[in-house]
């Protein structure tokens, strides 16, 4: 049986787990700790980069990911991470295959066809990949499913895509695959999304947008939500340069002071700006909040991502009032 850790408990509490952010806050991050957290739980785990972006293989622990599904890493209390990509036309093959197209005829039906009906049926593309993950997640493929949704520009119409096609094809299997994966979507016991922002303005904006749209709106359920990348409080901020030098018998020239103080009035503003943008968040949305730390590191590696995902479950996903 799988131990529990109970401030890991909400990363699997659906089947699937849909990530999604602007781009630059670091989503892609965030689903790679969230898929470690749950790892680290005893949890098999199967991350699935909709986009592919470079460099995730090697975060999570493995080769770069490819449409293979391949083990990433095997984690310390049982669990394991595999990775994947589902190019569009790999599903096209795969739901032809589903419904009975043989061989030669589905690798050239998905190979020919998949561009132009795409092109005459906007969301084709998006409903059979997420057709595809609805399979996975039907034939209980891993105990959880990170998807690494696209950026928030095309996350929306990427989970919509079922709906959208719903309300425009009236029979046929497009219609039944766009039920059977706005039916998982709908579950929160099947489907839940993680959403991430940084703590400015812009990109809360975006996320309490986002939320609306697929949590209120959409009917998607959501998980607590993430503001990446929060500068740590540090009381010593509120003291002057020179009385700081003068508490610890230190000397400053002017023009360290100077420095000094620059340095210090920027921390202060950018925390002042982070409890404001939390707060603002907190007071229009239910849901709780996580904030994970800011790494100062241009390039993230795994050590990062152990500390990230050890960020994520620390408070169980209590809510944070800023």
């Amino acid at each position: 049986m799988r131990r529990v850790n109970e401030g890991a408990q909400w990363l699997t509490s659906a089947h699937v787990m849909i990530v999604a952010g602007k781009g630059g806050v670091g989503s892609s991050t965030v689903a790679a700790a969230a898929a470690l957290a749950a790892a680290r739980d005893g949890a098999d785990v199967l991350f699935i980069a909709v986009d592919g972006r470079p460099g995730m293989g090697a975060l999570l622990g493995g080769r770069e990911i490819s449409d293979r599904d391949e083990t990433m890493q095997r984690v310390d209390g049982g669990g394991r991470i595999r990775a994947r990509s589902i190019p569009a036309d790999q599903a096209f093959g795969d739901y032809l295959e589903l419904k009975g197209v043989g061989g030669i005829l589905r690798r050239a039906a998905s190979a020919a066809s998949l561009p132009m009906i795409a092109a005459a049926t906007p969301g084709l593309e998006h409903l059979l990949v997420l057709g595809k993950i609805k399979e996975l997640e039907k034939d209980g493929a891993a105990d959880l499913i990170v998807v690494d949704a696209p950026p928030a520009g095309h996350a929306a119409p990427f989970i919509r895509s079922a709906s959208g096609l719903s309300d425009v094809v009236k029979s046929g299997p497009v219609l039944d695959q766009a039920q059977e994966v706005s039916e998982m979507l709908a579950d929160p016991d099947r489907c839940r999304a993680l959403l991430v922002a940084l703590p400015e303005e812009t990109p809360i904006t975006e996320l309490i947008e986002l939320a609306a749209d697929l949590g209120d709106d959409l009917g998607l359920g959501l998980l607590p939500l993430v503001v990446n990348a929060c500068w740590p409080d540090r009381a010593g901020l509120d003291k002057s340069p020179a009385m700081a030098a003068r508490s610890h018998k230190v000397k400053l020239t002017e023009s360290a002071k100077a420095a000094l103080e620059s340095a210090a009035e920027f921390g202060r503003s950018r925390l002042t700006q982070q409890r404001e943008q939390i707060e603002r968040l907190t007071a229009v949305r239910d849901e709780e909040v996580i904030a994970l730390p800011r790494i100062a590191s241009p390039r993230l590696d795994r050590d990062d991502l152990s500390s990230l995902a050890d960020a994520l479950v620390a408070d169980g996903g209590g809510r944070d009032d800023g």
